[in-house]
């Protein structure tokens, strides 16, 4: 009866169930409630710096751009830093960059830390603070602000991919 009860709140709410899905990071889709913007982790480029642990991709709606980034472990130990780019030539051009900040994992119990590996179990939702305001403020605004989505600071699971 308590999970009828609860299962008719949140809809009425207008929340939707959280997707339960156990999937390692590499294979992870993340999306937007609203919009068409969507985030997959890719193998480290041979490029790569020494301390990023992880690359990912933003897919531009719409558009043929992609927006490429990189997660960074600082000095080896610290956060999970990340920063996405446009057209960027290689990893060290930090004229095409337009958003660097902390990556947060967000799970059932709140926030934490975000895998290292992509091999671990991906977060039900990540948060890249700022991100929508580097998007305003960029080529891209249009893109993700329309009239029938907003682009938003966090994208959740949303499938896994072979």
């Amino acid at each position: 009866m308590m999970k009828v009860l609860l299962a008719g709140l949140a809809l009425w709410a207008g929340m939707s169930p959280a997707l339960a899905l156990e999937c390692p990071l590499a294979h992870a889709i993340y999306g937007q409630p609203e919009g068409p913007w969507e985030m997959r982790f890719q193998p480290l480029p041979q490029t790569a710096a020494a301390n990023q642990i992880l690359a990912f991709s933003v897919s531009v709606p719409e558009d043929a751009a992609r927006l490429e980034g990189g997660v960074y472990i600082p000095n080896g130990f610290g956060s999970a830093l990340g920063s996405i780019g446009l057209d960027c030539a290689d990893d060290f051009d930090t004229d095409c960059r337009f958003w660097e900040g902390t990556v947060y994992a967000l799970v059932g119990d709140g926030i934490a830390e975000l895998p290292h590996e992509p091999d671990q179990m991906a977060p039900r939702q990540i948060l890249l603070p700022q991100f929508a305001v580097g998007v305003w403020y960029s080529t891209l605004r249009e893109a993700g602000f329309t009239e029938t989505g907003t682009l938003l600071d966090v994208f959740t699971l949303a499938a896994c991919a072979k």
